[in-house]
């Protein structure tokens, strides 16, 4: 099947279905042998701006594509990305396109296809995106981008702008193998071009893109995958020799691989998912050479704790992801206005649930990969208007804009992904 067409179905499967852009690759890369660098460009590239394609697509039809005739919809989609995008010839574009429908039940678009991309090409009806509303500029769902810049007006811009770049390939180096300066003379002989990061200490990035496969020392646990910003958690958390120590909401175990690779001394670790999720934590674990209690379980339910408190609680709960728009472009078509507040109360939820876990004296550090306020200072306020017995610590370790409770670090601003930390201490002096 060409790659057009298989890029338009996982396009329809992301917009339309409302699948994952994982899954929508597990769903057609197995019927396209030797082309699936191409097809995830063209996913990854038509999601991120799909929102932006699909206006000027209103512009070039008298009237939206028949409900039942949607994958020429998307097949428009992926030509257009491809013309504006990507180095492949205009006519070799338009003829992929149109001979994409070959023998298809959509056969009859054939001519109505080529007519359509030769006018785009033509720039026929004066299409301009200067002309239309910002969210369309910056190709972000209007109800989301309307956020961003109500929680962020002076940064919106920015921030919009970095969510539709491919995000860098960052790795973390795991300090109980070797030093990141020794993982930088393994890259310097093998000529692989990178950078260090310029807050966290374990982290490079590499500026080719390169499959995880392929990455020098990834599959002997010497390096994994992690954003910056990311990395940076365990500085916050204060750790000490002997500490027992939750990780909840933990998979794939990115950070519950960074505890273990940083930590001083012995810790207990416990680390806590879904069922569905954990196994990604022991495939992780088993590919560092790393040991941790992983446990099934919802953290929003107690039964699976044994009663034994924890010095330190990290929580990287669910959210919206809209700190992570670069590289999951799928989020902002999935998420559905509704999906903030439920979010927030999930969070707070959670919050509830683990904080009798927690020794008096202990830390619990919060984090989410959003930006919006609903899910971060909200979700906090919300929670430690309950308590009598906490104390807010200040985030020192970690650079980013300061907010009423945390610190919040957003794309386009500060290094790395859109993060936010804050950092609550038990007291053990009331009776929350």
């Amino acid at each position: 099947m060409q790659l057009i067409h298989s890029a338009a179905r996982v396009l329809q499967r992301v917009i339309d279905d409302g699948r994952s852009l994982d899954q929508a690759f597990d769903e057609v890369l197995p019927g396209l042998e030797g082309s699936s660098s191409a097809l995830k460009e063209l996913g990854f590239g038509g999601c991120r701006y799909y929102t932006s394609i699909d206006s000027i697509l209103g512009d070039l039809l008298d009237k939206p594509i028949r409900k039942k005739d949607r994958i020429v919809h998307f097949i428009l989609v992926a030509a257009i990305y491809q013309l504006e995008h990507m180095d492949v010839p205009d006519h070799a574009v338009v003829n992929e396109a149109v001979k994409s429908l070959e023998n298809s039940r959509q056969s009859w678009a054939r001519k109505f296809v080529n007519g359509v991309l030769r006018n785009f090409l033509r720039g026929s009806n004066g299409i301009t995106l200067d002309a239309k509303p910002e969210y369309v500029q910056y190709s972000i769902p209007g109800f989301l981008f309307s956020a961003i810049k109500s929680d962020w007006p002076d940064h919106y811009t920015k921030i919009a702008s970095a969510s539709n770049q491919r995000p860098p390939l960052t790795l973390r180096v795991n300090r109980q193998r070797l030093s990141r300066a020794d993982y930088c003379s393994v890259l310097d002989q093998l000529n692989v071009s990178y950078q260090v990061t310029a807050e966290s200490d374990t982290g490079i990035t590499l500026l080719k893109p390169t499959p995880v496969s392929e990455i020098p020392g990834f599959s002997e646990g010497q390096v994994s995958v992690q954003d910056e910003s990311a990395q940076l958690v365990v500085k916050e958390l204060a750790l000490q020799p002997g500490q027992r120590v939750l990780d909840g909401c933990a998979a794939p175990g990115g950070k519950t691989g960074l505890v273990l690779e940083t930590a001083p001394g012995s810790l207990q670790l416990v680390a806590v998912d879904l069922a569905a999720r954990t196994p990604r934590i022991r495939e992780n674990l088993e590919r560092l050479d790393l040991s941790a209690t992983v446990i099934d379980a919802d953290l929003r339910e107690s039964q699976w704790w044994d009663g034994q408190s924890f010095h330190r609680i990290m929580l990287d709960v669910p959210c919206s992801g809209t700190g992570v728009l670069r590289r999951h472009p799928d989020i902002r078509h999935r998420r559905k206005p509704g999906d903030i507040e439920r979010f927030a109360q999930q969070q707070t939820e959670i919050l509830r649930s683990v904080w009798p876990m927690l020794d008096p004296g202990g830390l619990l550090l919060y984090v989410t990969c959003s930006i919006l306020h609903k899910e971060n200072d909200g979700a906090i306020e919300n929670f430690i208007g309950e308590l009598d017995d906490y104390e807010l610590q200040s985030i020192d370790q970690v650079t980013g804009l300061k907010t009423r409770y945390g610190r919040q670090r957003l794309p386009g601003v500060n290094h790395g992904d859109g993060f936010y930390f804050c950092s609550i201490r038990k007291t053990g002096r009331g009776s929350g």
